[in-house]
């Protein structure tokens, strides 16, 4: 369970006044907000009543504690939309490129100074090749949704690069000439398409997004926004998936209708 979760998921049993007579009859945890440079951690729960769907959303932040709440009559609603999937954040993949340009950048001048310094260009050989390998290796042990993954491979070409000495420059024009081996050159190509991919999957972000529609006053009294889009710059913190989104896209519907539909019923059947 997420730190941010609450244990009680009733948002009647205590986050919310309930109205006379109202019970509750399913309750999902369906989606939170993580957003580091707010320090913000939020749990979102939509609760559907005899009466109502509810969302809230509560949580900390470096501020204090924010909350977020928004409801319908259950007899208002007239229209679900949901999404649960990924978006690609162009921000996140420039950025693990950037990380991976430092590594690939430093770890050659790190390893030439330090050959320099000890006057051994065996040891600056084996130190090089022991950091192209561990980084590679090691960067399948790290997960793929981080940013780790792809600053271990950048390491791992940076030992390559240096390795490759003067011929730097025809890894990238050409595999003729230089002073690195062909098929060193060959090996920094092929690293170098493991860390875009690396990159690419690392962007890959998760997003979840719900609205539902009212017949009555406001046309959307509850949306979940989600970020989206290749180059969204929105100020609002991504909607995550909880860890009833799934189980949620598949019953809301069915279950709003049996309650509008059916009454008690209705709602006896979904409590059970």
């Amino acid at each position: 369970m997420l730190p941010y979760q609450e244990a009680n998921k009733d948002l009647l049993a205590g986050s919310v006044t309930p109205a006379e007579g109202e019970s509750t009859v399913r309750t999902y945890h369906c989606t939170y907000y993580r957003e580091k440079s707010l320090g913000l951690k939020e749990g979102g729960f939509l609760g559907i009543t005899n009466k109502r769907v509810i969302f809230q959303a509560a949580g900390e932040t470096k501020a204090g504690r924010s909350v977020i709440q928004s409801e319908v009559p259950i007899a208002d609603v007239s229209g679900i939309n949901s999404f649960k999937g990924n978006y690609f954040n162009i921000f996140a993949f420039l950025g693990a490129l950037i990380l991976a340009a430092m590594a690939i950048t430093l770890v050659p001048l790190i390893l030439t100074g330090i050959s320099y310094a000890l006057e051994s260009y065996t040891f600056f050989k084996v130190l090089s090749w022991l950091i192209a390998l561990g980084g590679l290796i090691g960067s399948f042990f790290v997960s793929i949704k981080t940013i780790w993954r792809t600053f271990l491979v950048g390491v791992s070409a940076g030992a390559l690069l240096a390795l490759a000495g003067g011929g730097i420059l025809d890894t990238f024009i050409g595999f003729g000439g230089g002073g690195g081996d062909i098929w060193i050159q060959l090996l920094i190509l092929i690293t170098l398409i493991y860390l875009l991919v690396c990159a690419a999957w690392y962007a890959r972000k998760p997003t979840f997004s719900l609205d539902i529609s009212s017949s009555g006053g406001s046309s959307t009294p509850i949306h979940i926004a989600s970020v989206g889009g290749f180059m969204n710059m929105s100020t609002i913190p991504n909607a995550l998936p909880g860890e009833d989104s799934e189980k949620m896209l598949h019953e809301i519907g069915a279950l709003i209708t049996d309650i509008q539909t059916l009454g008690d019923y209705g709602i006896a059947k979904w409590k059970n």
